[in-house]
């Protein structure tokens, strides 16, 4: 073999290397870009997670943002609907709406199905709970400003967890 040869070959196999290289980091960066954006989510969930714990111990802020927001009033006929008082619905309410975003950051960055079926298992009975299926319909802090796409998640399993429960009757 002449050291022609050789060298076209040498150039081939370091062409093939830079090619797997740059398929390996472009893999890499969608990964980076991924997990980056499964970050972000997550911190902005745990930002409204954090206002709504806060909303929860601490009545005078809470009731505060409640007015400023005019939900008091909404709270009012909640409670008379539930046989609570308003600061009970409202307390109730800002819990709920932790769990509502705990449970949209899991949504938005699981990517297996396992998880998927857990959080479908975990909806379909905590938010038939009626004290959170009212929250889920009503709160001004749930369903208008959360992701519409965790929306039609939850509702579809509502809707299928109603169709089955009647099914049974």
């Amino acid at each position: 073999m002449n050291w022609e040869a050789i060298g076209a070959v040498g150039e081939i196999v370091g062409a093939l290397a830079v090619v797997v290289t740059l398929i390996y980091l472009a893999t890499q960066v969608r990964y980076a870009k991924q997990a980056a954006a499964d970050q972000n989510r997550l911190v902005r969930a745990s930002g409204v997670r954090e206002m709504a714990l806060t909303g929860v111990t601490d009545d005078e802020f809470r009731l505060a943002m409640d007015r400023n927001w005019g939900s008091d009033q909404l709270y009012k006929q909640l409670a008379e609907q539930a046989g609570i008082s308003p600061e009970e619905v409202s307390k109730a309410d800002w819990g709920n709406v932790y769990w509502f975003w705990l449970h949209w950051g899991q949504f938005t960055s699981t990517h297996e199905e396992a998880d998927l079926e857990e959080l479908k298992n975990l909806v379909s009975k905590f938010y038939s709970l009626p004290g959170v299926k009212r929250s889920w319909e009503t709160s001004p802090l749930a369903k208008p400003i959360i992701d519409p796409k965790f929306v039609e998640f939850v509702d579809g399993i509502l809707e299928s967890s109603s169709s089955e429960a009647a099914g049974d009757d």
